[in-house]
């Protein structure tokens, strides 16, 4: 069985063209596999109207890169694991390479109401934030992050609110 991470990243403010979540391999030879991505709306105080256009990205040409993110640290689903110590984790920073743009969607930034729930708080509910999901089935591969590739969330534009995201993703 594949040693199993998560990478959160808790209350990143939103501004456009912004790495909300990435994870970078550096390893040469451990690879790892991306096997869910979510995100949750984290806005509490009141933000009206505002819409963020959002992408999953996926660099592996054009020398991925990413510099001086505000680093987060993979939790272990066993204790007994460590960490690749060679990739990258985390939000903001430069980014380097060419993206591959696998999904694109409208993401609403606006604070949670519960009392006056509209269609725009269905996005806090954990079954409908998921934005990948590998299907675990022996046909269909998960994203792969051999050396110098890289999974990233990007907001492409959009500027109020705060978000919450994960990475579930293993180490083989």
């Amino acid at each position: 069985m594949a040693q199993t991470f998560r990478t959160y990243c808790a209350g990143v403010a939103f501004a456009a063209t912004k790495n909300m979540h990435a994870i970078l391999n550096g390893h040469a030879t451990e690879i790892l596999k991306i096997r869910r991505v979510g995100l949750s709306n984290a806005q509490t105080a009141a933000v009206t109207g505002v819409v963020c256009a959002m992408e999953h990205r996926l660099y592996r040409t054009g020398s991925p890169g990413l510099t001086t993110p505000t680093a987060v640290t993979p939790v272990s689903m066993d204790t007994a694991n460590t960490a690749p110590t060679t990739a990258t984790y985390g939000h903001a920073g430069t980014i380097a390479g060419t993206a591959e743009i696998l999904n694109a969607w409208i993401w609403s930034s606006d604070e949670a109401a519960v009392s006056a729930a509209t269609s725009d708080e269905l996005e806090c509910l954990i079954p409908l934030n998921v934005i990948y999901d590998w299907i675990p089935h022996s046909d269909v591969q998960p994203i792969t992050l051999r050396q110098n590739q890289m999974n990233m969330v990007y907001n492409v534009s959009g500027a109020a609110g705060l978000l919450h995201s994960y990475q579930d993703f293993t180490k083989e």
